[in-house]
């Protein structure tokens, strides 16, 4: 099935745009520039759009018009995310087959297929927030769709909390899914080796090198230029995401000898300009996807699944079991709002528990002590001080 519709940005505007059927959709780019006036990141407005043309794709199959969408409409858009396979940029994920993933090192396999609970909650608080935004522009819908989060009196959430108060925990919105325990899926020293060796190139395995050591998210690393770069102190500077704050990161020593390696090959094009660029005749800068698609041909070698969040998720562990480091020192690194999301990665890896268990099983039960037979029974537990038998 030919599916209409695509997302695209105008040149040098941070506000992305949603075509559909054809042209483009007039109340979704009025609702991203809304956003990005809130000073919403480019990042966050081509969520909200793909969101957004997934949501037109699905009515459109419906056979409606998006002003005319009720309750029912969105109720069976989520029965639809719930059980339809994920899709990205119009295909299936592409990779390993089903059967290839099921049969991966273990933690390594197929992910679920499905949308994740959180895809779904977000999508519909995407859609809860353009309908509020076209009703109050009074671009066509009346009511919203989409079900919002009420208390118990039928208000609107908390609209009358007392902060001398704590909040309430109330009962999910209709809709809404169940979000698992959070979790985190890091990647064993045996299989990281063996990824690191299936690098074709210095500037791979100097991304992955930094990935490992420092512990930055993907985006940020890639966004580095040369003046973000402290061979000496053995630092660099990221834009954190979110805050979009300037940060220093400690990362290892090994990380910069790659990376002078593959700047020995590569030197900079510009000065002051992008650290990571294609391998091409004519290089561009190195971009989300493009370093996305360098993992997935290393994994497909491996027969592996990992992802580049996963890197993240290894070098928190690394850190935590170094007994030097506390868990606000981590916390500090990774640059996390809450120290309870650095709590997560004090959770054990299943492999981690699978070895001990086997490790526990393994060990040889030590003898019982035994009274030696030329010592009376009775002599030895009044000595003891052990009542009599």
């Amino acid at each position: 099935m030919v599916m209409r519709g695509r997302v695209g940005s105008a040149p040098s505007s941070p506000v992305w745009r949603v075509f559909h059927p054809d042209g483009e959709h007039s109340a979704a780019t009025s609702y991203l520039r809304e956003l990005s006036a809130s000073d919403c990141s480019p990042l966050t407005l081509r969520s909200y759009a793909f969101d957004l043309l997934r949501w037109f794709r699905f009515i459109d199959g419906r056979h409606l018009e998006w002003q005319r969408a009720e309750r029912v409409d969105v109720r069976a858009f989520i029965e639809h995310l719930r059980s339809a396979p994920v899709v990205h940029g119009g295909r299936r994920s592409a990779g390993l087959s089903l059967e290839e993933r099921a049969s991966a090192h273990p933690g390594e396999g197929e992910r679920p297929p499905r949308y994740a609970a959180r895809t779904i909650n977000h999508q519909l608080s995407v859609l809860f927030g353009f309908y509020e935004y076209a009703c109050a522009a009074d671009l066509g819908p009346l009511v919203n769709p989409v079900p919002a989060q009420r208390s118990r009196t039928g208000g609107r959430l908390h609209d009358h909390h007392n902060p001398m108060e704590s909040f309430t925990l109330h009962h999910r919105a209709t809709y809404r899914q169940k979000t698992p325990r959070p979790t985190w899926r890091g990647i064993p020293d045996d299989a990281a080796e063996a990824l690191f060796a299936a690098l074709p190139s210095n500037r791979d395995r100097a991304l992955v090198s930094f990935y490992l050591s420092s512990g930055v998210r993907a985006s940020e690393l890639l966004g580095l230029r040369h003046g973000d770069l402290d061979a000496g102190r053995c630092t660099i500077t990221v834009t954190s995401k979110g805050t979009r704050a300037r940060d220093t990161v400690p990362a290892a020593v090994d990380s910069f000898v790659w990376l002078a390696l593959y700047m020995a090959e590569q030197p900079p094009i510009t000065p002051g300009g992008p650290v990571w660029w294609t391998r091409r005749p004519q290089p561009t800068p190195l971009t989300y996807h493009a370093m996305r698609a360098v993992l997935r041909r290393a994994n497909a070698r491996l027969g592996t699944n990992w992802s580049l969040h996963d890197f993240r998720h290894t070098a928190a562990h690394r850190l935590l079991a170094d007994p030097t480091f506390t868990l606000v020192d981590v916390q500090t690194i990774l640059r996390h709002a809450s120290i309870t999301t650095t709590q997560i990665y004090t959770q054990p890896r299943l492999e981690d528990l699978v070895e001990k268990m086997l490790e526990h099983f393994a060990r040889p039960s030590e003898p019982v002590p035994t009274i030696e037979p030329n010592y009376q029974a009775e002599s030895v537990r009044e000595l003891l001080g052990l009542p009599p038998t």
